[in-house]
């Protein structure tokens, strides 16, 4: 699953832009998502402005500056352009590139094979910008660069006053798919000059205090390092880094990618750092095999010795298994001797080469492997498991059930004489809306009715299949069961209600002894439709970009269906419009319309406001570990923590998702214990305070989502997937494809 988080600052209410600024003194910042595939390649910023940079490598500032211009309050050292190819003392002749989307003009290739013919050994590729942006070319140029036989390495552009530092390393792992294949280096953190400083209405630091730029870069470079378990390169300049951060020293156990136009060397270096890894030296070289004019080259320094972390492995005991190469970059002169610690019996590592191969011995047991680079005085080791197994037998394969709008959590095991996950499960013909992860676990929410045939296919690092079998999966429809009660116009109170089936209006609130309640008595269901008598709230064909007009008709599917989001909107997830009021007198329509666009009796745009804030009937935080829901353990006590309980549609676990930003149930507010902001912190039941611990953002969908605290950067988890009632929840790292963090909010 992929995520797409957005600020959305110009429909909050008072109180969460007082959160928002809160946010950034944690680091972080709220988080949005519409949750529509249809949205998740737009730039369009919900400050209102659209996000012009995305295609770029850097900034317009440094671009500028490495082509031989100026960088504002610090001017970079002239040079012509002719000597922009000079290396300096400090520079081995081993050189590499970055590339984004800008280097596709028109969607043409870049020729990998060219670019590595002409010398180039490394190439460094942006992957995503702040949480809401993905290049759409990183997937096809990393294949292409590794087949040329080119390290490469992902970047993350940060945009720090967007979301926080934890949220964009999550997003950039995520994204990048990042896992070590012996070709890949670590995850680089772009932190520089804010592109949209003239949009956003801030500064170079974008608005951030050095403080608070510390922080956001910490909770960056821990969650990366915590992902992939290397410390990440950091991409600056001197003179942002000193400005920004205050001259931080605090990172410099992460490799630096110093950007400074120069003829011999960095004029200068930022705090914290000594030396440097990369240099890149301009933004103009004319590289073979990209038809863009200018792409931006690096240097390596003649300090480095990287090696990128092999893979994983896992072969049959008493195979020959394909041979390992270990990649490195070297910007010594000296030829890198290897060696290496901890192989299976049978197996050893070429000392010019590193090149490991052998045939394995009988012998079945995991061994962690250790290589090592040496080379001019330097060395550089990195570690990977290597997984021996035996025969491979697939467990038992039971049909499953569930119906739409329902969450599936399902392993599939098999044994090969060793613990924990050593082989790679895959299947196909899953019902939609659910993944199998390599492991072999099914998760995710069923959306789509009736009978599926699911393969299972179980391999190793050889890619041939050891176990195979197939099972039945019936999907039923949704139940149309789900929590039933007034849908509450947020900027009066007032209910929508069925005057007609083609007449849905917004009218005062009729007690439940009244025969007009039956008019405003809406059942959430799980599948996401909204329901009065067993019909369907739907929204008719949009014409244009006009408002459009309800009504409640058969069920059936596609526009019937709708998502409570952030801000408390009710979201269509056919087309993506909006179930908006035009008006608070009684009797005003209630239509379909443009996302957080306020539209008068006349069905015309007017100012943004709340008249797409709905509060809909109290029911269930249902847990993608299913079965399983937020419950208020005290039950009606005024404190409290939430834990992990079986779903029972009891009081006891009836939340509302309120405009303000608040998750409530029994007049409480749902927010982090003691004001703690780390991983791992217990979420608590409180007096409503309006605080920033007591906000959450949505995010995702199209049923299951995430609650994201917007202070701390981290979603609402049960922790390891726990299983077992009285679980305490906390807040976690939002990690896509983790069912303990996907809730259905109905």
């Amino acid at each position: 699953m992929r995520r797409v988080l957005m600020v959305a600052v110009a429909a909050m209410p008072a109180v969460l832009v007082a959160v928002l600024v809160g946010a950034v003194l944690q680091g972080t910042g709220p988080a949005r998502s519409i949750g529509l595939a249809a949205a998740r390649s737009s730039t369009r910023s919900s400050h209102g402005f659209d996000r012009f940079n995305v295609a770029a490598t850097h900034s317009p500032e440094l671009e500028k500056m490495l082509a031989g211009g100026s960088v504002r309050k610090a001017a970079a050292p002239g040079r012509s352009a002719s000597s922009a190819g000079t290396t300096s003392s400090s520079a081995s002749s081993v050189q590499g590139i970055d590339v984004a989307s800008e280097q596709h003009p028109g969607g043409a290739a870049i020729d990998w094979a060219d670019v590595a013919t002409a010398g180039y050994k490394f190439a460094f590729i942006k992957v995503t910008e702040g949480s809401y942006y993905v290049n759409p070319y990183y997937a096809s140029d990393t294949a292409g660069a590794q087949a040329a036989g080119m390290i490469t390495a992902p970047y993350s552009f940060a945009i720090p006053n967007y979301s926080g530092g934890a949220l964009q390393a999550d997003y950039a792992v995520d994204n990048a798919d990042y896992t070590p294949d012996g070709k890949l280096l670590p995850l680089i953190l772009d932190i520089e000059y804010d592109p949209y400083v003239k949009e956003d209405g801030t500064n170079d630091c974008y608005g951030l205090t050095p403080g608070q730029m510390v922080t956001w870069i910490r909770a960056f470079v821990t969650e990366a390092q915590r992902r992939t378990g290397r410390y990440p390169i950091i991409y600056t300049t001197a003179q942002w880094w000193d400005e920004c951060t205050g001259s931080s020293t605090a990172f410099g156990a992460d490799p630096l990618w110093i950007a400074g136009y120069s003829t011999t060397s960095p004029s200068s270096l930022p705090a914290g750092w000594s030396n440097w890894a990369f240099w890149q030296y301009t933004s103009t070289a004319s590289v073979p095999g990209i038809s863009a004019a200018d792409t931006d080259a690096s240097y390596l320094s003649t300090t480095t010795l990287e090696l990128a972390t092999p893979a994983s492995h896992s072969n049959r005991a008493g195979s020959t298994p394909a041979s390992i190469t270990v990649g490195a970059l070297d910007g010594t002169s000296a030829t890198p001797s290897y060696t290496a610690a901890g192989l299976p019996s049978g197996m050893s590592i070429n000392q010019s080469s590193g090149v490991i191969s052998g045939r394995l011995s009988s012998r079945t047991a995991p061994f962690r492997v250790s290589v090592t680079a040496t080379a001019a005085g330097l060395h550089a080791t990195q570690t990977f498991t290597w997984d021996v197994h035996g025969k491979v037998r697939l467990g038992a394969l039971p049909g499953r059930g569930g119906s739409v709008g329902a969450p599936a959590y399902s392993r599939v095991s098999a044994s090969d004489s060793l613990h924990g996950c050593t082989l790679t499960f895959s299947a196909s013909g899953l019902p939609p809306g659910l993944t199998m992860n390599s492991c072999g676990l099914i998760s995710g929410w069923l959306q789509v009715s009736g009978r599926y045939t699911v393969t299972v296919d179980v391999t190793d690092s050889s890619g041939a299949q050891l176990a195979t079998g197939s099972f039945p999966w019936m999907v039923g429809a949704a139940s149309g069961q789900g929590p039933t009660g007034q849908l509450k116009f947020a900027p009066d109170g007032k209910c929508l209600t069925e005057l007609s089936t083609t007449d849905i209006a917004v009218e005062p609130c009729a007690a439940s002894s009244s025969p007009a309640a039956a008019a405003q008595a809406w059942t959430v269901a799980g599948n996401g439709s909204i329901r009065q008598g067993g019909d369907c709230l739907a929204a008719l064909p949009p014409s244009g970009t006009a408002p459009a007009a309800l009504e409640v008709t058969a069920c059936a599917s596609g526009g019937q269906r709708w998502q409570v989001t952030s801000d408390a909107a009710l979201q269509n997830l056919n087309d993506g419009r909006c179930l908006a009021g035009t008006g608070t007198a009684s009797g005003s329509s209630a239509v379909a319309a443009a996302c957080y666009a306020t539209y008068n009796n006349t069905g015309s745009a007017s100012t943004p406001g709340a008249n797409q804030q709905w509060i809909v009937p109290a029911g269930p935080l249902t847990s993608g570990v299913a079965g399983f829901c937020a419950s208020d353990r005290h039950g009606g006590a005024p404190l409290g923590r939430v834990t992990l309980r079986m779903c029972n549609g009891s009081a006891q676990q009836a939340w509302t998702i309120e405009p303000d930003g608040s998750v409530r149930i029994a007049g409480r507010c749902l927010g982090l214990y003691g004001g703690s902001t780390a991983p791992g912190t217990r979420v608590w039941l409180n007096v409503c305070r309006h605080g920033p611990t007591q906000v959450w953002q949505l995010s995702g969908g199209p049923i299951g989502i995430e609650l994201v605290s917007p202070v701390s950067g981290l979603c609402l988890a049960d922790p390891h997937q726990a299983t077992k009632a009285g679980t305490a929840l906390v807040i976690g790292p939002c990690v896509a494809g983790d069912p303990g963090i996907t809730w259905r909010v109905s």
